[in-house]
């Protein structure tokens, strides 16, 4: 498997800022080291944003990525924050891409000390803040619409980080921030090896600006490949350093399509933030829908639950389920009526989800998870069992959902359309359609059709899951849902929903009175309750696509053309679905990618082609 690097042990590990407070600022006490001057708005203008020309190159520039070693408290990305927000207006990007890397995260509480000693950061400040919420380390992407910035905030340290971009060319960064403590201090954050991670991500644009001067440092960056002078420090520092990389040869930075017109096969839960996404990234997307109604397909089912069943190794997979599944909150939390955001309840464990159970509680984390005994879980649920609440997440409503993402300027929807093959023609790829003409011509195109992703995808395997759905009252009713080997969900309309079953072998799908009864069995078995199943059973079967090693797929299918594919997603479809359709527009977009290089090799589509 690809490897991901990480300082961490795990996903849920904390690290934060610690520091004492001089005269109301931070101070590092690890490195014993101030994090900025009481003059820190003019001092961040002089050694970052004025070597970097930031003001000339952000209006000029059609996409632009700063890059950051030494996130801090963020006052360097809230005074670039407020540059732009003053001059995005005459710019010809849309959005601005900040790439941000620190070993330890401030608190909420920390940022908010800091911003009230800069009232003129208090706004800005105070909108950052309502967005940033870590629940877990490595990638976080954030976006800002208010501000037309997309932050990417990296926890981990400088050099894993830095290894964690390479090998796409959208990572690039066009400046640098240098701001790690003094290097006397910090000596690995300075390293020979920094440097050339530096380069090896940097455009052939590329510039930076940093608070030292020391000689060491200097060489390092001129050994691998940059144009270096010492100038005038700020305030009472007598020199620091700016430069810029010595433009290298058969070095071609990526080209950038504006405002792309990109086409989307599929509207089920895949397709619609495969869609949502790439309308944030600005561009115009079609989607097309076989049936005649969006999300009509595997994502119609009544009612559906996230599934939080995270891993507290640090490998590849486990970052991806951390990152997808918070990122999915903040996403769907956006629609309240179409996702409640309830929690999700975890009980009546065998002997695997009992070793689960020990690994989440022992990663001490009390904003994510609550244990709940015997006692709590009788009086609140009716169970008996204890329990494990993972106080995120919630439940959905998935035609709703899709459709409710799929609200945007720059989607339309197009239904009725049996999607065949594609065809290029000069550098466009043009559809065709069994049952409709399209003469419309686009810049990429993603395949987002669930089993219909096998005609162009190998290693990928499909089974048949059904649902019950039980009209009246039962004795557990809850809420929010409760998950063991099966699950239950909140009644809607009168109905409580269970679920599900696992065909590996079947010839249709055709909801089975067999697979019913076992499904409604075993559910009572598992939670040692009694179901009432009185009258007509209420009945939805589905095809669920997975893959070879249960990892999902995203990214590109051709290294030829400009064809994507995003599926194979299981029983984690709207865990994971979100991050993924955020990658693939990272792609298309040209954006710094919201997650490693080691994961996406991990979920790349092409990994089991012979």
């Amino acid at each position: 498997m690809p490897i991901h690097h990480t300082v961490f042990k795990n996903p849920f590990e904390v690290k934060t800022q610690d520091v004492d407070w001089v005269d109301g600022m931070p101070h590092s006490i690890d490195y014993d080291d101030r994090f900025f001057q009481t003059d820190a708005i003019n001092e961040i203008h002089d050694v970052f944003i004025k070597p970097n020309n930031l003001e000339d190159r952000l209006q000029e520039a059609h996409q632009f990525t700063i890059g950051e070693l030494g996130f801090g408290f963020g006052m360097n990305f809230l005074v670039t924050a407020l540059l732009w927000n003053h001059s995005k207006h005459k710019s010809k990007m849309e959005t601005l891409d900040y790439v941000s890397i620190e070993t330890s995260l401030p608190t909420k509480g920390q940022i908010l000390k800091v911003i009230k000693s800069f009232p003129e950061l208090e706004e800005i400040g105070g909108y950052f803040l309502s967005n940033y919420s870590p629940m877990h380390n490595d990638m976080q992407r954030i976006d800002l619409p208010e501000l037309n910035i997309r932050l990417t905030l990296i926890q981990n340290n400088a050099e894993p980080a830095l290894q964690n971009l390479l090998g796409f060319s959208n990572n690039l960064i066009d400046a640098w921030y240098l701001d790690g403590f003094d290097p006397a201090k910090n000596k690995t954050m300075w390293s020979s090896s920094i440097s050339q991670l530096i380069s090896l991500l940097s455009s052939n644009e590329a510039t930076f600006g940093t608070f030292t001067s020391a000689g060491f440092v200097k060489r390092n960056l001129i050994k691998f490949g940059f144009e270096v002078s010492k100038v005038s420090g700020f305030g009472k520092k007598r020199h620091k350093l700016i430069g810029k990389i010595i433009p290298r040869k058969h070095f071609e930075n990526p080209s950038h399509v504006r405002s792309p017109k990109i086409a989307i096969i599929g509207s089920g839960i895949a397709g619609s933030c495969a869609a949502y996404a790439a309308a944030n990234h600005g561009m115009q997307v079609d989607v097309f829908e076989y049936g005649r109604e969006a999300a009509c397909g595997t994502s119609s089912n009544p009612i559906a639950a996230m599934y939080p069943r995270f891993s507290a190794s640090n490998s590849p997979y486990a970052h991806l389920i951390a990152q997808s599944y918070f990122f999915a909150d903040r996403i769907y939390s956006q629609f309240p009526n179409e996702y409640k955001r309830t929690g999700l309840l975890f009980t009546h464990f065998n002997e695997y989800q009992k070793e689960w159970l020990e690994d989440m509680m022992s990663l001490d984390r009390e904003d994510i998870f609550q244990l709940l005994h015997e006692a709590d879980m009788k009086n609140t649920y009716g169970l008996e069992s204890k329990g494990l609440k993972v106080l995120q997440g919630g439940y959905l409503f998935p035609r709703e959902l899709c459709k409710r993402l799929l609200e945007n300027k720059n989607i339309e929807i197009y239904t009725d359309h049996c999607f065949e093959s594609s065809t290029e023609i000069d550098a466009k790829l043009a559809l065709h359609f069994s049952n409709q003409l399209n003469n419309n011509q686009y810049d990429a195109l993603v395949i987002a059709n669930g089993a219909g992703l096998l005609n162009s995808v190998q290693g990928l395997k499909i089974s048949k899951g059904q649902l019950v759905g039980l009209s009246g009252t039962q004795d557990v009713t809850s809420k929010l849902p409760i998950n063991s080997e099966g699950y239950i969900l909140p009644p809607v309309n009168g109905v409580t929903w269970i679920g599900s079953t696992h065909q590996k072998d079947f010839n249709d799908l055709k909801p089975s009175d067999k697979e019913n009864q076992e499904l409604i069995k075993r559910t009572e078995n598992n939670f040692n309750i009694k179901l009432h199943a009185e009258g007509d059973l209420l009945t939805e079967a589905r095809a669920r696509v997975g893959s070879k090693d249960r990892l999902p797929i995203a990214g590109r299918v051709s290294s030829e053309q400009n064809i994507y594919a995003l599926g194979a997603l299981g029983s984690r479809g709207f865990s994971l679905a979100p991050l993924m359709g955020e990658y693939i527009a990272s792609q298309i977009s040209n954006s710094p990618n919201p997650i490693s290089t080691g994961i996406a090799l991990s979920i790349n589509p092409m990994r089991f082609k012979d």
